[in-house]
């Protein structure tokens, strides 16, 4: 079963709490890939905001794409809400909870999600 296995991506970092930085160490109106939290994080006027970076087929490492996001395994697309477009996947992307830890670093919590509006507030 362990060789099956090696040949299924796996679906990391569910139960963890990451600070990512500070809000101006994000780009304005641009989404940035955090490996260490498997996300992609946005900030607008209106906030920061960060999604999934696994693809919810079979969990591989999706990518930022012109108009969303997409999958290189099997080709699932994702908009920049998160939702299906095209392609296996049946469910759109998690959205993760953020708040701000006292010294002033935004943290993911990966242990709740929240709605696609959802942003915390800068």
């Amino acid at each position: 079963m362990s060789l099956f296995r090696q040949g299924i991506p796996r679906k990391a970092l569910t139960n963890k709490r990451i600070k990512i930085g500070n809000p101006n160490s994000f780009p304005l109106n641009m989404f940035t890939y955090i490996p260490e939290a498997n996300i992609f994080v946005n900030r607008d006027h209106s906030g920061i905001k960060a999604v999934s970076a696994i693809c919810t087929h079979l969990g591989c490492v999706i990518e930022k794409s012109e108009d969303g996001f997409q999958c290189p395994c099997h080709g699932s697309c994702y908009d920049e809400d998160g939702d299906v477009v095209s392609g296996a996947a049946t469910k759109a992307l998690d959205w993760y909870h953020l708040y701000r830890d006292p010294d002033g670093q935004i943290v993911v919590d990966l242990r709740r999600t929240e709605d696609a509006k959802y942003r915390l507030r800068t």
